[in-house]
């Protein structure tokens, strides 16, 4: 078992889903449309992975591929949105909503704490969207991990940012949980995880 909540996103086949489904997630979040997933598959996924919320990941173009309308008449229950698409239409529909909160590096604590105060529900705040690693955060650029951790604190925020497995554990200590991004298979059916593992072993609790 992890010592935090995780949180899988792009994940665009099988071999990811069953392998970070091991790993006890929280959400495991699928690309639909172009590049990714179609909705049919997506559903025929969700049959076979246990435990986990299984969760549609929509960009900024969402509703180019389904319309909430057809979501909700499939049975999908959440979907990852990202911060400027209006949750609305979504909620209306009876379907849970997750957002993506991006961070670049020129933005302040006062201004990522602003839009984060503006959403409800589980966020994912998204630093590699702006280049930012686990190392400038901790150097304080572009705001000091406290700081994050008082921004976070009381809500459920996953934070997806790249790191060592040396500095894992400290940042799953600033927020909610941490998010990993799923990538393309080496061949069908066969993918290397070493990378993730490192990161996911040092993530353990002690038993």
């Amino acid at each position: 078992m992890l010592s935090t909540h995780l949180l899988a996103h792009g994940i665009t086949h099988l071999t990811d889903a069953r392998y970070f489904a091991a790993w006890y997630p929280d959400y495991l979040c699928f690309p639909l449309g172009e590049g990714g997933l179609s909705l049919d598959y997506f559903l025929a996924i969700r049959e076979w992975v246990e435990g986990p919320v299984c969760v549609v990941e929509l960009g900024g173009d969402a509703g180019a591929a389904y319309t909430v309308e057809e979501l909700r008449d499939a049975g999908v229950t959440h979907a990852l949105i990202d911060y400027a698409t209006d949750a609305g239409p979504f909620r209306a529909a009876g379907i849970e909503v997750l957002t993506r909160l991006p961070v670049a590096g020129y933005e302040s604590a006062p201004d990522v704490a602003e839009r984060l105060n503006e959403l409800s529900g589980t966020v994912l705040l998204d630093f590699t969207d702006g280049g930012i690693t686990w190392s400038d955060l901790a150097d304080g650029h572009p705001f000091p991990t406290g700081i994050l951790k008082t921004m976070t604190e009381g809500r459920e925020v996953f934070i997806r940012i790249d790191l060592t497995p040396d500095e894992a554990m400290a940042a799953s200590n600033v927020a909610h949980g941490i998010a990993l991004r799923g990538s393309g298979e080496e061949k069908v059916g066969y993918k290397s995880f070493d990378d993730i593992d490192d990161l996911l072993d040092a993530l353990e609790e002690d038993v």
